[in-house]
């Protein structure tokens, strides 16, 4: 017959051994938890981040029917069509000149999309009554050289592309011999302005 108080002392010794047993389980079962926690707050991965590439609405903007441009602007060359000023090309050209009364240019945020920045404005300096392609000529000239004191970095070393806006046949006329040469990215739009980026 067994003794009743070593049954006493088994039992209570294997009471403590389950408590344990069951301590460290639930210990272990914690850590792993509080492990798998940490783990999903540190190696989740952070959202993706986005641009936008929406085309800017002509109401954010100021819409110009006769542009004289100013450095630092950033433009969008438009088309009014059915009461909207709407992009008539996918990507930007060098020229960004208003070339019929449909054409309007767009003064945007720099923040915002957006085809052009102004670098530079100077005087073609030509004959009165100058042609379209003479103005062509001044700004091909001009507008590279005002390139590495806006950008930073020389126009051959850049990813950029030197454009320009020519008076209108209406501001020829009336002797305007401004032109706005621009910076513009050849594969699309700018967004932030391009001062001093060396880009």
């Amino acid at each position: 017959m067994t003794n009743p108080h070593r049954r006493i002392a088994t039992l209570a010794a294997l009471v403590v051994i389950t408590s344990t047993a069951l301590g460290a389980c639930s210990s272990s079962s914690k850590g792993s938890s509080a492990s798998s926690s940490s783990s999903t707050t540190t190696t989740a991965a952070p959202g993706p981040t986005t641009t936008t590439t929406l085309e800017p609405e002509a109401g954010v903007g100021r819409i110009s029917f006769v542009y004289g441009p100013v450095v630092g602007d950033c433009i969008d060359l438009r088309s009014v069509a059915t009461g909207k000023a709407v992009t008539t090309r996918a990507l930007p050209t060098a020229d960004a000149t208003m070339k019929s009364d449909k054409d309007v240019m767009l003064r945007l945020n720099c923040d915002l999309p957006h085809q052009y920045e102004v670098i530079a404005v100077p005087n073609a300096g030509l004959a009165s009554t100058p042609t379209n392609e003479q103005f062509t000529v001044a700004a091909k000239k001009l507008c590279p050289a005002a390139f590495k004191t806006y950008i930073g970095i020389p126009y051959p070393s850049s990813s950029l592309e030197v454009g320009w806006v020519l008076p209108t046949e209406e501001q020829r006329n009336r002797g305007v011999q401004t032109i706005g040469c621009t910076a513009f990215d050849p594969k699309g739009k700018l967004t932030g302005s391009v001062r001093d980026s060396k880009r």
